[in-house]
């Protein structure tokens, strides 16, 4: 534990929010002198201030032990828009390329999302008189405080048939998994980034009931070996465009 590294990154974070060494100072209730001494290095703050610290600047108190933002949060961070950004150019290129080569110009879209609080979902319909696709990717776990836990993940889509439930799709398998090791366990959101359906000549348009019976059944194999199970409801938004 270094106390140069620990002063360097206070004084980051301080000029980062916008404060003076006496803002600081005042939100915890110290003199302006302590400050500056933890930021030359030549103090450390107690456990007490460290936790103040953590809350003020919105950082673990590791970090500010170890002088540095934890980088797989940053990467996290970063490879979460890479692949929203990859889902929506893929979406792009499927409705005009839809668009392109279809007889008739009069395709139509419509958009499929989830109220569920714990997930978030983005999709899409595509159809027109000849043809009816579903595209369905970023699919986000909705939680602040993930553990990495989960060794793998299966995403199943399902159709409300009367008393039966209708397999359309499946992204991943739970079972191709036999063994692992615990160090290698991820997050549910970062085993969720593979999953997306396309699916082709599905019955499933504007004003139709068929999208809103649909749900995704989401299956994650923890490290315990234990299964636990969401199920995500999927709406379609009967507002649809041309």
């Amino acid at each position: 534990m270094s106390g140069e590294k620990i002063g360097k990154f206070i004084k980051e974070l301080r000029i980062k929010n916008s404060l003076s060494q006496a803002d600081l100072a005042n939100k915890l209730s110290v003199t302006k002198q302590a400050i500056s001494k933890w930021e030359n290095g030549r103090g450390i703050p107690d456990i007490e201030m460290l936790k103040e610290l953590s809350k003020i600047f919105n950082v673990d108190i590791d970090e500010i032990i170890d002088g540095k933002f934890k980088e797989k949060e940053v990467k996290k961070k970063v490879n979460k828009k890479i692949i929203i950004l990859s889902s929506l150019i893929i979406i792009v290129i499927i409705s005009i390329t839809i668009f392109l080569f279809t007889n008739k110009p009069s395709f139509n879209f419509s958009t499929l999302a989830s109220d569920n609080d714990l997930f978030s979902i983005k999709g899409v319909v595509a159809y027109d008189n000849n043809k009816k696709s579903i595209y369905i990717s970023d699919l986000d776990y909705n939680s602040d405080n993930e553990e990495s836990e989960y060794v793998v993940a299966e995403c199943i889509l399902y159709e409300k048939d009367g008393m039966s439930d209708k397999q359309i799709s499946k992204c991943g398998n739970i079972n191709e998994i036999s063994k692992y090791e615990s160090s290698k366990a991820k997050t549910l959101s970062e085993l969720l980034t593979n999953i997306e359906f396309n699916i082709d000549n599905y019955g499933c348009d504007c004003g139709s009931k068929t999208c809103n019976n649909l749900y995704l059944k989401v299956n994650a194999l923890n490290v315990d070996n234990k299964v636990v199970t969401y199920d995500i409801p999927i709406k379609l938004d009967n507002s649809c465009t041309k």
